[in-house]
Order: C-alpha cells, then structure tokens, then sequence
C-alpha cells in the first residue's frame, strides 16, 4: 500500500511548539477546576495502572499489530487484523470480519486479546487468531488512552463549560464518568497513574469562540496551567502557570510552553517565543521546580515529532529526509540520521523487543512496506533491518 510524504509524516506524532513562563497568580478567584475539590485522602472510584496514550502500531513483546480494510470483488467491506512476528518479521492475518463498523478501528493488545474498538462495540479477538467476542458498549467511543484495566476517552474545548471524560473497562466494557474541570486545552500520558493535564484558567468562565472580543480579553488577563489529573479521584495538582500568552522576556517577546511528555523523574516542556525567534526543550521536577535547560540543540531547537515506550517519552526528533536528528532520553546522547528518508528507514513506532517500526519502499516518498531494526543499531545509523514479508501460509490478503 502506498503512501505520499504528507500521509507518512503524519503517523508520527506532530508538536505544536511552546514555551516557559514564571509563574504568576491572579488578583481576583478563578475559575476553579471541579475536581480540585477531590482530596489525596478520598478513595478512589477504580484501579489506575500505567497511563499511556494508545499508538496507530500497537505491540506486544512478540508481535505488532496493524489492520486494512477493503472490499471485495463483490462490493463487500472487508476488515482485517495482521500481526507481524517480532523475532522473524513473519506477517500473517490473525482476523477477519465484514461488520460494517470494523473501519478505521483501533488495535490494542490486553491479556491475550486484542481488543478492537469499532463504533459502539468492543471486539475481543485471542492473540492466536479464532472467534472474536463482542461487547456492545451502547455508544460510540473512541478511546485515547489504556493502563492496564481500562481505556479512556476525553472529549473537551476551552469554551465549553461541561468537558466529558470517560472510562471503559476492558473486562467488562462498563462505562464510567469522569470528574473534569472546565477549559481543558490538552491532556497527556505521564506513565503513571496520573495524566498532564493544561488549562485556561481565567476570572469567568470563557463565551463561545464566537464571541472573540470577550474570549480573547479573559485569556490576555488568564493563565495557562499545568496540572497532574487523578482520573479515580478528579484530584488535581499544580505543576506551573504561566501567562496565558507568555511570560514577557526583557525584549518584549512573550515565551510559552507546551508539555512533552515524563521520562524518569522530569517533566519536559518544549518552549517558544511566540514570533518564532527562538525555541528549545527544558525539564522540571514533578513538582515543577529545578527547572533545567537541555543541552546542545536542544537549547535553540524544539522536536517536531516525540515517541514515547509505554507511557514514557523516549525520543525526541526533528528535522527532514536528509538532516534528521533524534536525541534519546534513556541515553542522554544526540543522533544525526541524514541517510534516512520517508521511504528508506522512516521511523513509524517503537515497538516490542527494543525495536523500530520503519518504512521501506522507493524513495524519494513512495513507501510499499515496513521493517524491523533494534533500537541500538538504528541509532547506530545502520540500515540492516529486516523487511515484514508475508508468511506463507499467515492468510494474509493485503499489506499494511
């Protein structure tokens, strides 16, 4: 199956850019998140494992999974699960099904299973292929979000008063509300029981969009706040602020930030200043003290791309065919890669085994195919990687 650069590139996980600010506290009371109310001594209403968000290539330690839907010579919609072996790149087909609402699904391995969420039910398939079991969830979600018991699904926007979060079992399939706060702007995967959560915190609640006047006069007065968010609890807690727009530096220019992502015991914020005339990535405690600049490029240069091993943010990547770069957080070290292109090496996922999901095909942009390489050789800047084949006897009707 083909792919054009702009198709390819948006399976990485594109940034928007941001900034750091001092923190500052407002004159008068703010609006209040509701779930600030919520305390560390409240029970909690389920278990929360590790959170991460779930990714277009799922993988266990064994295999990685992927899906196609096409039709048939008779008009009819067909679906299709692969599951590509980790030791042997072997793709074979693991499921395959024609209910209408198996399109655009997503894949998640849990226990054995992969779970597939299609429209308003939940698909069961065992990780060895055979009869899938369905759950009907009685609505359609689209989860963003798994620990190890439940997806989640976040629906919000700055200027809707009522954001809606939710919680679906995957034992079960039951569904629970979440507490949220209001003027919710981004939420983000920490790899611990809590997520990141950034918000508009202004003097009343924002109007309509439409309603601009009013809208941008309460965020040009408002803060922009960061928050751990107990999804069991509705707990929150403050890691920083800053001003809305940025904190004005002494030129005049204003600096915002946006959050990565947690790699050990830091939280990383990419920064900018809000002309485009300077970026970079700096990181803080948990706490959001010791705040720390990151060396090299990384104090003038912002990743376009981050990609993150359950939960944990791992790399951070910038740049185009021939001057890409990725600095690893585990190794603390900066690669340059220019011999990778979209079609010869592209970096798709990090998957199971410490290994990378690339591409392959015929440059400059036309892929037709994936591979496997260990993360060290990768890295390395080896381009010895296996190419995913269809095993003989897997089944398997279309590529991925």
């Amino acid at each position: 199956m083909k792919k054009s650069l702009f198709a390819l590139m948006a399976l990485a996980f594109c940034l928007t850019a941001c900034t750091p600010a001092a923190s500052t506290e407002p004159e008068s009371t703010p609006v209040e998140a509701t779930g600030e109310s919520a305390t560390a001594e409240e029970s909690a209403a389920f278990p929360v494992g590790h959170l991460r968000r779930i990714q277009q290539y799922e993988s266990t330690a064994d295999a990685v999974y992927s899906t196609v839907n096409f039709w048939t010579d008779a008009g009819e919609p067909q679906f299709q699960l692969l599951k590509a072996d980790l030791t042997d790149a072997q793709r074979a087909s693991l499921y395959m099904g024609d209910s209408p609402d198996l399109y655009g699904v997503q894949v998640l391995p849990w226990q054995g299973q992969i779970c597939l969420f299609a429209w308003d039910t939940l698909y069961k398939v065992p990780e060895e292929g055979g009869t899938a079991q369905a759950i009907p969830l009685g609505k359609e979600l689209n989860p963003e979000f798994v620990d190890e018991y439940a997806v989640y699904e976040f629906e919000y926007r700055m200027d809707r008063g009522s954001n809606r979060g939710k919680r679906i079992d995957l034992e079960t399939g039951q569904i629970t509300d979440l507490e949220l706060p209001g003027q919710i702007e981004w939420i983000e995967q920490t790899g611990t029981p809590r997520f990141i959560m950034t918000r508009a915190i202004t003097q009343t609640p924002l109007p309509s969009y439409k309603d601009w006047e009013v809208y941008d006069a309460l965020l040009q007065s408002g803060e922009r706040e960061f928050d751990w968010y107990d999804p069991a609890t509705g707990a929150m807690e403050k890691v920083m602020a800053e001003p809305y727009y940025g904190e004005e530096q002494p030129d005049g220019k204003r600096r915002r930030h946006d959050f990565l992502g947690m790699a050990g015991d830091r939280l990383y914020f990419s920064w900018y200043n809000e002309d485009g005339s300077a970026n970079g990535v700096e990181s803080c405690a948990l706490d959001g003290s010791d705040w720390q600049q990151m060396p090299g490029r990384l104090e003038r240069e912002r990743p376009d791309w981050i990609f993150s091993q359950n939960g944990t943010l791992r790399w951070m990547m910038k740049g185009e065919p021939g001057n890409l770069w990725i600095y690893d957080l585990s190794a603390g070290q900066m690669y340059e890669l220019p011999h990778i292109t979209v079609a010869n090496g592209w970096p798709e996922a990090l998957v199971g085994q410490n290994q990378v999901l690339v591409s392959r095909g015929r440059d400059p942009d036309i892929v037709d195919g994936f591979a496997l390489i260990s993360l060290e050789d990768y890295l390395s800047g080896s381009t010895d990687w296996t190419p995913i084949t269809d095993d003989p006897d897997g089944g398997t009707i279309i590529v991925f």
